[in-house]
């Protein structure tokens, strides 16, 4: 949790940096109810990435890409561990994995911000009984594929690709529950007098530490299901 909160800033960074603000995307994507509530601490970080971008130094791009894949180097570290891998891989090794993985999700999530906003023009003139069940359709699918390429990226061993579905799934939905419930929580909920001035910090920190707990609970689900080669 802790490597996420580190990486977040230098992960919307480079996010900026290759595909620009995306202002349309981003505000596309908070449209939806789900993620409607971080509307302004996510544009207050958005902002301050594009700021960051303009005219950014070799050595700041550099340190930036670094601090982006700590997450996904203690991620693989983790992995080796829930999954008990006797032989551990040297930390050069991690590290390009981490790197490699954190550019494979930056186009992940591009890719993801551009399928909804496609679904978002084209269920425009239809009803909302029409266009949310397509839109959150989309949502868990994409969901799935985020879990499942984390989860594949965790697990040591080569051949788990075609094991993680179900795990994959589960952790999908689970994220869907969890961000309903964060989204339904602050709409009646009086979280100003309960947290202060740092109301949107805690709370977006909240979400990020729920999210994490149906990702690790899908990554032991997976490991027991899992079966090894004779």
């Amino acid at each position: 949790m802790f490597f996420l909160i580190m990486s977040l800033v230098p992960f919307l960074f480079w996010l900026t940096l290759l595909f620009g603000g995306s202002e349309g995307m981003l505000d596309k994507v908070l449209e939806l109810e789900l993620f409607g509530w971080a509307r302004d601490f996510l544009t207050f970080l958005r902002d301050n990435a594009q700021g960051a971008t303009a005219g950014a130094s070799v050595f700041l791009i550099a340190t930036t890409l670094w601090s982006s894949s700590a997450f996904f180097y203690h991620l693989r570290r983790s992995g080796e561990i829930v999954y008990h891998q006797k032989r551990i891989q040297k930390g050069w090794k991690v590290r390009i994995y981490a790197i490699a993985m954190t550019f494979a999700v930056l186009i992940f999530f591009a890719f993801s911000g551009g399928v909804l906003v496609f679904l978002s023009f084209i269920t425009r003139p239809l009803s909302r009984w029409i266009a949310y069940p397509v839109v959150y359709s989309s949502l868990l699918v994409l969901g799935f594929f985020a879990a499942w390429l984390l989860n594949v990226y965790v697990c040591p061993y080569v051949h788990c690709t075609k094991q993680m579905s179900l795990g994959s799934f589960l952790t999908a939905v689970a994220w869907m529950i969890a961000s309903g419930a964060f989204s339904v929580y602050l709409s009646f909920g009086n979280k100003e007098k309960l947290y202060g001035a740092l109301t949107l910090v805690i709370v977006f920190l909240l979400w990020l530490y729920w999210l994490m707990i149906c990702f690790v609970a899908g990554v032991i689900f997976n490991k027991h299901r899992l079966k090894l080669p004779a």
